[in-house]
């Protein structure tokens, strides 16, 4: 039941009497603060736009003053005559210091082999009348034996192939000897004179008898 007294005001026209102050209700300032751009809105866009700072730009150097080309010649030409001399004299030392790595290296097995020769010379002393066949090629074993383990210890190497396939890198085929096995074709059969290396250098091929596959003959 509506209250029909004349102070009465309904809730509808509460609110309505408030929307309406509200829509009435303007800020004149508000219009002000929008043009310069002091507002929020003119912080967002809608006011005037700041002036761009200018990026930063690194001083240029003035260029230098050209050169005299003839100085700058024979600048050049010095620098050239410097390099030259230090490559020549870093190719000396090198020279150098290579030959007398190998000197060296010659002077110590040199030196070891001395004794060996030393006990050739005693053996090649004993006189014949003194001693006996037997005895001298005993003699001459174990200088073989020494001599041997002298150049094995430097790093020499054998070449005795027998039972291996043929290389000629390191194998000389003196002589062929047939044989009817396919599979002993290019095997070494005998070693007629052994090789020696040293690391990767072949100082002596070794001599050597190949098989040879004949086929069947007919």
């Amino acid at each position: 039941m509506t209250d029909e007294r004349p102070g009465a005001v309904t809730e509808e026209g509460d609110e309505t009497s408030a929307d309406a102050s509200g829509e009435d209700d303007v800020d004149p300032s508000a219009g002000e603060r929008f043009a310069d751009g002091s507002g929020e809105e003119g912080s967002t866009g809608m006011g005037v736009a700041e002036e761009e700072t200018p990026g930063h730009i690194d001083e240029v150097a003035p260029p230098a003053a050209p050169q005299d080309p003839k100085a700058e010649l024979a600048e050049l030409r010095d620098r050239h005559l410097r390099l030259a001399a230090e490559f020549d004299n870093f190719r000396r030392r090198t020279r150098k210091e290579l030959l007398e790595t190998g000197e060296a290296a010659k002077a110590g097995l040199a030196g070891k082999l001395l004794e060996v020769l030393d006990d050739l010379q005693r053996v090649a002393d004993t006189p014949c009348d003194g001693t006996t066949t037997e005895a001298l090629h005993e003699g001459v074993g174990l200088v073989a034996k020494k001599l041997n383990k002298t150049l094995t210890d430097a790093g020499m190497e054998i070449v005795d192939p027998v039972g291996e396939r043929f290389d000629p890198n390191y194998h000389e085929a003196l002589l062929v000897a047939p044989t009817d096995d396919p599979e002993q074709d290019g095997i070494v059969s005998q070693v007629i004179l052994v090789g020696y290396r040293l690391g990767d250098r072949l100082l002596r091929p070794a001599q050597v008898q190949v098989y040879r596959y004949e086929g069947e003959t007919a």
